[in-house]
């Protein structure tokens, strides 16, 4: 299965998750408190995050959030980018893992249509599919001292070419997009009309993204309590 069909069917339920339910309301599902911990989730491009349990994929984020700060693999890519201003060091780890981790399928890789490897496994690898070479992108960034709420791996649709898999940064108050073509990172603005945004995952939390006018009682639970149901069906 390649990188657009992987994410396929998971793309088609979160879509739908975005549209009024018609079914009778279900308890809104939150994200696990922390400690005094207040993460603001990534609304982006008129969407409102609305934080979910992400039960489905709790596994698969355990590797994710997994900290490679120690791995000399991963030092040794950041070493030339700890002097640079923060948008020069989300480009420099742009470039950087684009040239040393090629693309390769999970099915490829993993024996998996769909496997979130640690940052740690993707370098040693040297190889990993877009989510995995994004997940690289997020722990280098938090290496250089970035913080961990404002990274988040999203998922969405491009109008263009169709389901992907992004890093996406706040900075400033702005979200920029590290995709996987290679090219520099971009604010999501520029690209409102390809780019739509359907999940992000933080080192924090879970969020699906819902546009205001849909923002009535009954599809607020619906996209709480079928997030799971609509990501059972990749």
């Amino acid at each position: 299965m390649d990188r657009r069909a992987c994410w396929g069917a998971l793309v088609v339920g979160c879509a739908a998750l975005a549209t009024p339910a018609q079914a009778a309301a279900a308890p809104v599902i939150q994200a696990p408190k922390r400690s005094m911990l207040v993460v603001t989730g990534p609304d982006m491009l008129g969407t409102r995050a609305i934080a979910i349990k992400a039960d489905r994929f709790s596994e698969s984020l355990n590797r994710a959030r997994q900290d490679a700060s120690r791995s000399p693999l991963l030092q040794q890519l950041i070493a030339p980018a700890r002097t640079l201003s923060p948008m020069q060091q989300v480009a420099f780890v742009q470039r950087a893992v684009t040239s040393s981790v090629r693309w390769i399928s999970d099915a490829t890789e993993w024996g998996q249509h769909d496997y979130w490897a640690s940052a740690a496994q993707t370098l040693s690898h040297g190889a990993g599919d877009a989510k995995n070479r994004a997940i690289v992108k997020l722990q280098a960034l938090r290496a250089l001292g970035f913080n961990n709420s404002d990274l988040f791996l999203t998922l969405a649709r491009d109008r263009v070419g169709g389901p992907l898999t992004v890093l996406t940064v706040r900075n400033g108050g702005r979200y920029y997009v590290v995709d996987d073509t290679g090219t520099a990172p971009f604010p999501v603005e520029q690209r409102s009309f390809e780019f739509q945004p359907l999940m992000s995952f933080g080192m924090y939390g879970a969020w699906v993204h819902v546009r205001p006018t849909t923002l009535v009682p009954s599809s607020l639970a619906a996209a709480s309590a079928n997030v799971s149901t609509a990501s059972a069906r990749k």
